[in-house]
């Protein structure tokens, strides 16, 4: 036997095949460390006008009462009630779960990155780091961070979506194993958020591509809708059992009012031809940390341009990986772009995924020079989403603030002028509160109707017709790169005769 029949055949590298177990390893220490610097910079309120409304869902669910309003999120209600057993406090347990489902997708997403390195023809060793580049970048932009922290389905539905285009990429030339897994998830992922049917573009080629193949004798496109029906039947069964005509209602007021009346799709934007130019603001300033008012931002925009235009240098539509990430984000992409508010943040998460798995490809034409770049980068956003974090943390909407101030007020009541999320929090407040949304013009008529029933009477600004009447008793504020939607700061005034609490009136800008 010569030295050529002795030698070992070389190891076949497959876009398939399961990573070696130290790469495995430093993707969990990665997601571990993600989850540490998440727990301490937690929001500890909830987020936005959905939030209060997932929360009620935790506490009591039903549709018809919007808790939480349509489609009901059954699935993401579930996983919130059971962390919320265990934490004792619904608000708690639903920032664990997006904090968790925010850190885990790094995984999926480095796994996309490492096959798709490895398709180009790389070396094992190469195509890992670049999914851990991935894993890293993901983890530290203002979006998985900041935003994937939120009271929202978001961060959950991209875990699911994203573990999805994983068994997808990973099982493209495979037998039917993780075909029918991405199946069954992608029934469960519709119950966490039901718009994510966009992210079902892989499994609809594969049933058509497939569609000779029998798999333990069924038809393979039969075999992957009874896979998905699998995933979906359960929560459609408990969510139609329990009140199935408000869902069915439901259904045409919120997809009616969606797309005609309050949803800023294309159809309500008041200004479509600028909705480009602000759908690429709203990722950069709030997915990735970019922006020209501060050093910070800037080290961020100059850092991401250059590993952008080093991504495109790779050429990276090549390979059978582009077309299946292809599938899974573009029909995605275009929903987002078309169907919803361009400028509210958490819809361009699943774009800050895509970004960082394509950057992740870097290393695969620039080697050494593009880690050092990657890096940089990772370091960039670092210090600015760690600052944003925790100002997060410690300042809570300046809607729940207010909300707070009047709960120790003894029978307030509150004229709302141009706060229109301000009443989403009022409701359920502790103690005796009232208001009414009104126009500066008509606090004098609240005033009067409320100070004749006892009631101490405040306002978010002063009536015109009085102005030297009415001063200012408390001024709460909040950093606007939070969440741009939430009011940035409240004034409350009061008429001249109020009497502060112990500690005076708060007149300084309070972000506790």
């Amino acid at each position: 036997m010569n030295a050529a029949q002795m030698a070992l055949p070389p190891r076949e590298t497959s876009v398939r095949g399961s990573p070696p177990n130290s790469w495995s390893v430093v993707v969990c220490g990665l997601v571990v460390m993600g989850i540490a610097v998440r727990l301490p910079t937690m929001p500890l309120t909830p987020d936005v006008d959905d939030s209060v409304f997932f929360v009620r869902g935790v506490i009591r669910y039903s549709i018809a009462d919007m808790r939480p309003h349509w489609p009901g999120y059954p699935v993401y209600i579930w996983l919130g009630k059971l962390i919320a057993a265990a934490v004792d406090d619904p608000t708690l347990g639903l920032h664990l779960l997006s904090a968790l489902a925010s850190a885990l997708t790094a995984w999926p997403l480095a796994l996309v990155t490492r096959s798709w390195a490895l398709s180009l023809g790389v070396p094992e060793a190469t195509a890992g780091r670049c999914g851990w580049a991935t894993a890293a970048l993901w983890l530290v932009t203002p979006m998985a961070w900041v935003t994937g922290g939120q009271i929202v389905s978001d961060p959950l539905g991209l875990l699911c979506g994203a573990t999805l285009l994983a068994l997808c990429v990973t099982g493209a030339d495979g037998g039917p194993g993780r075909w029918l897994a991405a199946a069954t998830l992608a029934g469960i992922m519709l119950g966490v958020r039901l718009v994510n049917v966009t992210m079902l573009g892989p499994l609809l080629a594969a049933s058509w591509r497939r569609r000779a193949e029998r798999w333990r004798g069924i038809p393979a496109p039969l075999a992957l809708l009874l896979a998905g029906a699998a995933g979906a039947l359960p929560w459609m069964i408990w969510l139609l059992a329990r009140d199935p005509w408000a869902f069915v209602h439901g259904a045409g007021a919120h997809v009616g009012g969606h797309f005609t009346r309050w949803g800023e799709s294309l159809w309500t934007d008041h200004h479509p031809l600028t909705r480009p130019l602000r759908a690429l603001r709203t990722l950069a300033v709030y997915g990735l940390g970019g922006r020209l008012t501060d050093w910070p931002g800037l080290i961020v925009s100059a850092a991401w341009t250059a590993v952008l235009a080093m991504a495109a240098a790779v050429r990276p539509w090549r390979g059978p990986v582009s077309r299946v990430v292809l599938l899974w984000g573009l029909p995605h992409l275009l929903y987002v772009f078309v169907g919803h508010d361009i400028e509210f943040p958490r819809y361009m998460l699943s774009a800050v995924a895509l970004l960082t798995v394509l950057t992740g490809l870097v290393p695969v034409r620039f080697g050494h020079a593009g880690l050092a770049a990657l890096a940089a980068t990772v370091a960039a956003m670092m210090a600015v989403s760690a600052p944003l974090a925790l100002r997060q943390h410690h300042q809570p909407p300046t809607e729940v603030r207010v909300a707070r101030f009047l709960a120790l007020r003894r029978h307030p009541a509150i004229a709302i002028v141009d706060h229109p999320g301000l009443p989403f929090y009022l409701e359920g407040t502790e103690g005796d509160v009232v208001w009414a949304a009104a126009a500066a013009e008509e606090i004098p008529r609240w005033q009067q109707t409320w100070a004749g029933a006892g009631r101490e009477v405040f306002a978010t600004a002063p009536p015109p017709q009085d102005p030297g009447g009415w001063v200012p008793v408390a001024h709460f504020c909040r950093d606007p790169l939070i969440n741009p939607y939430l009011s940035r700061e409240i004034w409350l005034f009061a008429p001249v005769s109020f009497e502060p609490a112990a500690g005076g009136r708060g007149l300084e800008c309070d972000e506790r």
